[in-house]
């Protein structure tokens, strides 16, 4: 790999390697995991009984990783997966604050319907996994009077 030679801002640059995206089921109906590719949205649904995707990345985490969004969609509905985008800034905890309310509602809409979720960020280290412990805390499901305030 060449270090010193500045690549296109526009260039692909995938943050995961050729092979499937990590998968760790968290609860019966809440899977945290890195972000999957199109080709990767039968596999989730035949192998994970997937039935809706939460997606974390933000447009620039799209366009590093060479995500089409409307085939992303469109591939989602071709497999009866519902998908679900609340973008957050990777590494922003000011993004992450701002979204937080929005993210942890988009999650609990797709839980509270019965949805078998698969929550991604690109690698599935920093968003998904902070917006799992936030709904396992303080989600409507598991709720305790004044733990809304606290957040």
């Amino acid at each position: 790999m060449d270090w010193f030679t500045r690549r296109p801002d526009d260039e692909v640059r995938p943050t995961r390697g050729n092979g499937r995206p990590s998968v760790s089921a968290i609860t019966d109906s809440l899977l945290v995991g890195e972000y999957p590719r199109i080709s990767d949205i039968e596999w989730l649904k035949q192998e994970f009984r997937i039935s809706a995707i939460h997606n974390l990345q933000d447009d620039e985490d799209l366009r590093i990783n060479g995500i089409d969004v409307i085939r992303l969609r469109e591939a989602c509905r071709l497999h009866q997966i519902k998908l679900v985008r609340t973008p957050i800034r990777d590494g922003s905890s000011d993004d992450m604050a701002a979204r937080l309310g929005d993210a942890l509602q988009h999650l609990e809409d797709l839980l509270g319907v019965g949805a078998r979720v698969y929550l991604h960020c690109n690698a599935g280290l920093n968003r998904a996994p902070t917006l799992t412990v936030l709904e396992a805390h303080f989600g409507p499901r598991h709720q305790k009077p004044g733990s809304q305030e606290h957040i």
